[in-house]
């Protein structure tokens, strides 16, 4: 009897392990499907914030872009008569004459008034209907033929990587080059803030990519610099009109701004990733013939 009773309890407990080993295995299951599901959820919300801020982002530049358009059309005729009115006393007054001289000064920040409204004035742009079909590498082309002297000038090491596969867009040429030149102008000037002189880590890196976003085929142009990157708490706030972290009377914030809604109405997008002190990587999604 005595045998029975410690063949029957090690059964048991034999039992009772397996069960328990059972147990762990489906907890342990249960566990990782919750963490998967967590997981997908939170990319679920962080991609619905990121389509909901840019959606505002949008509303947001189309309303300024309507009143941009009324305000910039006001101040234009009366800073253009300023500024010719200003030029007929730098004509009239001798050389350094105080006359001369305030109204030399009066020209320089009537000229800074008209390229704030000329700034302005590119929020109220409509879709052009002169797309077309161009290479990426005309367009990276045409916007180094006009800024390589200064990288040159400024001895930043650039570095243009374009894949061979990359195919041809559908856009306006113009708008695209003026997007590259207002972010080529950010990182000559963020690196000129780290590096004032030469060094070899003062480095700009352009690379184009072929991507599929969807299953669409879209076009990666990256632009990485080895700058001071952007400050914290700040991120969220840079592609806002007027928000600048350059000193006053250097930057209007209306660069990134305007690319912004440039490459929107592209049907693209305009990434850009940062860490304090050590880099800044924008990154342009443009979508490839998308003929809109």
């Amino acid at each position: 009897t005595a045998m029975i009773d410690i063949t029957e309890r090690h059964q048991a407990e034999e039992e009772l392990k397996k069960h328990r080993e059972q147990l762990l295995e489906l907890v342990e299951e249960r566990t990782f499907e919750l963490k998967k599901m967590n997981k997908e959820l939170a990319g679920e919300i962080t991609e619905r914030k990121r389509v909901e801020s840019e959606s505002i982002r949008t509303s947001h530049l189309v309303a300024l872009g309507e009143l941009a358009a009324g305000v910039a059309h006001e101040i234009n005729n009366p800073i253009n008569g300023i500024i010719n009115y200003a030029q007929i006393l730098v004509n009239k007054y001798q050389d350094k004459s105080t006359e001369k001289d305030i109204a030399s000064r009066l020209i320089k920040e009537g000229d800074r008034v008209a390229n704030i409204v000329r700034n302005l004035l590119s929020f109220s742009r409509v879709v052009d209907t002169d797309r077309c079909i161009v290479n990426i590498k005309d367009i990276i082309s045409d916007a180094l033929a006009l800024t390589q002297a200064q990288i040159k000038y400024d001895r930043i090491e650039l570095r243009v990587s374009i894949d061979e596969s990359v195919p041809d867009l559908f856009v306006q040429p113009q708008q695209i080059e003026q997007v590259l030149l207002n972010l080529i102008s950010n990182a000559r000037y963020a690196l000129n803030q780290k590096y004032p002189e030469s060094d070899d880590n003062k480095l700009l890196e352009i690379s184009v990519k072929a991507a599929h976003l969807n299953n669409l085929p879209f076009m990666h142009i990256i632009f990485r610099d080895t700058g001071p990157g952007i400050q914290a708490g700040v991120h969220d706030k840079i592609m806002n009109p007027f928000f600048t972290t350059k000193p006053r009377g250097i930057g209007t914030g209306l660069g990134l701004s305007i690319s912004h809604g440039i490459i929107s109405d592209h049907a693209g997008m305009l990434r850009i990733d940062s860490k304090e002190g050590e880099y800044t990587v924008v990154t342009i999604e443009l979508p490839v013939h998308c003929q809109i």
